[in-house]
């Protein structure tokens, strides 16, 4: 559904309530900024030209059904995507709330997350682009039959969304840091609340303590993160290594993917969503099969 230009008014006058709340959902859910009631109200009223007292009934019954929700910030109300209710991102995952029972389809993997103040509940774009990156790093990998990615470093876990999916995934070894306190209580709570993550390990560690390499690094930071760490994360990958980055604007893209050129690492695929940017990155084979000869030669990169 085209979320873009002008409408005929009066043509959607006449458009079924249920057309009218997926264009309210479609635009909540690739907003770039938080909505009020009023702002919702008047974007489908001007640009799409939906009579008003439509409009307020199809949000209204949104909010009903739990699949928009209110959230109070410095004293104003937003209307955002609700995860009361079971919410898929991407082919495979599928982010439920605490405790849920109801019927998911077998092909899906559920990621529980509690309600918190940590950065990763699956509302921001940048999260749902890095679940499908982290998606698509395993989908490539099994077809070209590299090994499968065991090792894993989440930089800035926030919520634990993240490196929970990759335990979903089959990852064995994964490692979550976050510098906030509270970030690592709530990635602790998310943790035992998803049967099999429970060997993540949760800490604090500076990047300087890490000795080892990892066939994946995950990154949902801004630009200026991302870029200083860039030199780090080139040393630290496995030679068949991969890294899901997210995080940054669309007129960031360049220079971000200009900085990891300079490392070696090359962007194999990139979405972006509401004005932010995901890809994953990784080693030309030339270089990977070099320092890991186990690897076939006609693999074009790690992914």
């Amino acid at each position: 559904m085209s979320l873009g230009g002008r409408t005929n008014a009066g043509h959607n006058a006449h458009l079924p309530l249920e057309t009218i709340r997926e264009m309210i959902h479609d635009r909540v859910a690739v907003s770039r900024r938080r909505l009020t009631f009023k702002d919702l109200e008047k974007q489908i009223t001007a640009i799409d030209g939906v009579p008003k007292p439509l409009v307020r009934t199809a949000i209204r019954s949104l909010i009903e059904a739990g699949i928009l929700e209110y959230r109070y910030t410095f004293g104003q109300s937003y209307l955002e995507l609700s995860f009361r209710n079971p919410v898929d991102v991407g082919d495979v995952f599928t982010i439920v709330p605490p405790g849920y029972s109801g019927k998911m389809s077998p092909h899906r993997l559920p990621i529980a997350i509690a309600p918190g103040v940590s950065f990763g509940s699956g509302r921001h774009p940048t999260s749902r682009l890095s679940l499908q990156a982290i998606e698509g790093t395993w989908a490539y990998r099994t077809s070209q039959g590299i090994p499968a990615v065991q090792s894993v470093l989440d930089i800035g876990t926030g919520s634990g969304i993240l490196a929970i999916a990759a335990s979903c995934l089959g990852a064995s070894t994964i490692t979550a840091l976050d510098i906030d306190a509270c970030a690592r209580s709530e990635a602790r709570l998310n943790i035992r609340l998803n049967p099999g993550a429970e060997g993540i390990q949760v800490s604090d560690r500076p990047l300087s303590s890490f000795n080892g390499r990892f066939d994946l690094v995950i990154a949902n930071l801004r630009l200026p993160t991302l870029v200083a760490l860039s030199g780090w994360v080139a040393s630290h990958l496995a030679p068949s290594g991969c890294l899901v980055v997210s995080g940054f604007r669309d007129e960031e893209q360049d220079r971000l993917f200009a900085c990891y050129a300079d490392q070696g690492l090359q962007p194999l695929w990139q979405k972006a969503l509401a004005g932010w940017g995901a890809a994953f990155l990784g080693v030309p084979a030339s270089l990977a099969t070099k320092d890991d000869p186990s690897l076939p030669a006609d693999h074009a990169f790690c992914l």
